[in-house]
């Protein structure tokens, strides 16, 4: 009962282990292993400092993560978390940059609803970014953010979430030390940042978010505040979500929106998305993501999948289309 009931309410900090298998279970301790394998071909990047698509190519890349927990009473357990990520080719392949953890936290995890974590962690602005980044190679770009881009892990962060009965809340303080690598642009580094994020799915599958997020940026540059707002919708085999997000730096501050639908049908799922963010910068107003996202996917087996996606690109920046395809198998 008491795993049922966390596979129900925490699922994000656990997102990419629904396959994990238990390699080791004794008095109350264990660990799961887990782990992703995807070759990806096409258009999928633009070439550096330029909108023009780099031409056609491949990546490979796989994961492998660790999860752990130690049952210390009836209420209370001590959790953790290690994920790593392994380019094998393409520009991300040479260097340390071959080499990327996703996630490397821990802490404790009280009576399967409220979870108290430390180390690089899941940002709670995840909760609404992840209503529109579910394709496999593109989308989600609106959520995200093209002139304040933002990321959903974060380094040295506190975090804290409560999760039962459709409820979820997530909080979080992320603060700086010598070794911090994240930039907030232009030579400035982010100092410290502290997020908020709730929602709510009513039992008829409509679901309600927000989130905010401030970054203190230490330099030339202002602080950073977003807003989220989102909505979703699951419906047989379709799915329905809208987001609304607005930032602020200084005199540029941005407003954008994405929607999503999907539609699954036996092995088949179907993916169709519109980005739209527009940046005002104090000397004009243009569209930095104008954007369709089309794609489909294809289960061979409850673990592996083929999928394919385009991007259509009309944005003031003048942007090239994007396509890629790729296979993947998650164990």
């Amino acid at each position: 009962m008491k795993k049922t009931i966390l596979a129900l309410t925490i699922p994000a900090l656990f997102a990419t282990s629904a396959s994990a298998v238990t390699v080791y279970s004794d008095e109350g301790a264990k660990v799961d292993i887990y782990g992703r394998i995807q070759y990806e071909a096409g258009e999928m990047k633009y070439k550096s400092g330029s909108n023009e698509a780099n031409n056609f190519g491949g990546e490979g890349e796989a994961r492998l993560g660790v999860n752990v927990e130690y049952a210390l009473n009836n209420d209370i357990d001590l959790i953790g978390k290690l994920e790593w990520q392994v380019v094998a080719e393409g520009d991300d392949a040479t260097g340390s940059d071959s080499l990327d953890t996703r996630y490397a936290w821990a802490g404790y995890r009280f009576q399967d609803t409220t979870e108290l974590t430390f180390g690089r962690s899941q940002d709670p602005i995840a909760q609404v970014l992840y209503l529109s980044d579910i394709f496999n190679i593109f989308g989600g770009r609106a959520g995200y953010g093209d002139t304040f881009e933002l990321n959903d892990k974060v380094d040295d962060q506190v975090r804290v979430s409560y999760a039962a009965n459709g409820l979820d809340l997530r909080g979080a303080y992320a603060f700086s030390d010598g070794y911090k690598l994240e930039k907030a642009g232009n030579g400035s580094e982010l100092n410290n940042q502290w997020s908020l994020s709730a929602g709510y799915v009513f039992p008829v599958g409509v679901g309600l978010y927000a989130a905010y997020e401030q970054q203190d940026v230490r330099g030339k540059f202002d602080s950073i505040d977003a807003w989220f707002a989102g909505a979703s919708y699951t419906v047989d085999g379709f799915f329905f979500s809208g987001l609304y997000t607005q930032r602020e730096q200084g005199d540029v501050d941005t407003k954008g929106f994405e929607l999503t639908g999907t539609y699954n049908v036996d092995a088949w799922t179907l993916l169709a998305q519109y980005s739209y963010e527009e940046t005002d910068n104090n000397v004009r107003d243009f569209d930095s993501i104008d954007a369709w996202t089309l794609g489909v996917q294809y289960d061979l087996t409850a673990k592996a999948k083929l999928y394919a996606e385009y991007e259509i690109n009309d944005d003031d920046l003048n942007r090239d289309d994007r396509y890629g395809m790729g296979i993947q198998y998650n164990f």
